[in-house]
């Protein structure tokens, strides 16, 4: 079953570039809508996007991705400062930003929001506590364990649709994701969910990654999007960005971003 979900992703990834080959070639005229945009992102999502202390600049696969896309557009780009992930959703709801630099694929925010095709793939991870007698084969096997998420996170609706009926999952606003691995590995409680790179990351910076490791299966495995909002006018540049984001994938350029995320002075989050 998992086997075929993502062999199909993979192929809604591969459609989606097809597609926007295919398409008309609006980048010649993108300036005339859209002159300038306003992003912003995660600041603790790594590598999709970050800041390496509160207050620096946003970095990472998605906002250096953009950065090179609305390079070759010839549209400025302004990067917003910190702020708590739902209010990022609140301020591109109202057009006080343009794109928000990565997100999940939900129904929902398919229908509000205008989107790229896919950037990339994630799987959600579950990592259980060092001392835990029975290593849990599936999400069923959570059903009388109690977990902890990071606050205002959306694993997908499939998941979140059945943790919302089955799963006892606690979300603190804790300042830094670091906190919620802690907590795990004191065995206050006895699993988190979140995203699988993120989350080895975090055991490497806290030394706990020999007893701290993610299960074999995933939670959930989610296409990453832009998002851009209805309430600004530079929802007119979805087309054109979608043709350079299909070069950037299909040049390798994107892969090269990728890698550059992947180096070990990248490992320490913000705390």
């Amino acid at each position: 079953m998992l086997k075929e979900k993502i062999a199909k992703i993979k192929t809604i990834l591969a459609c989606s570039v097809m597609a926007a080959f295919t398409g008309v070639n609006a980048a010649a005229t993108a300036s005339e809508t859209c002159n300038s945009v306003k992003l912003n992102g995660s600041g603790l999502w790594h590598p999709v996007s970050l800041r390496a202390t509160e207050g620096a600049p946003l970095r990472g696969i998605f906002p250096d991705l953009a950065r090179e896309i609305f390079k070759e557009l010839k549209v400025e780009t302004e990067f917003g400062s910190d702020v708590p992930w739902k209010r990022s959703f609140v301020l591109l709801d109202n057009g006080s930003i343009d794109i928000l630099t990565g997100a999940y694929r939900t129904r929902e925010r398919f229908e509000k929001y205008g989107a790229s095709i896919p950037v990339m793939t994630e799987e959600v991870a579950v990592f259980v506590r060092p001392d835990l007698e029975t290593q849990p084969q599936s999400l069923e096997d959570l059903k009388d364990l109690m977990g902890l998420a990071p606050f205002g996170a959306n694993f997908g609706e499939e998941f979140d649709e059945y943790a919302e009926k089955h799963l006892k999952i606690e979300r603190q606003p804790f300042e830094a994701f670091a906190t919620n691995m802690r907590l795990l590995n004191e065995g206050k409680v006895d699993y988190l969910i979140i995203a699988r790179q993120e989350g080895e990351r975090l055991t490497r910076y806290l030394g706990v990654e020999d007893s701290l490791k993610p299960l074999s299966w995933p939670a959930a495995v989610n296409t990453l999007h832009f998002l851009f909002s209805r309430s600004s006018p530079c929802i007119d540049l979805v087309d054109a960005f979608n043709e350079v984001l299909s070069t950037q994938i299909s040049t390798g350029a994107l892969d090269k971003i990728i890698q550059a995320y992947q180096s070990p002075e990248d490992e320490a989050p913000q705390d």
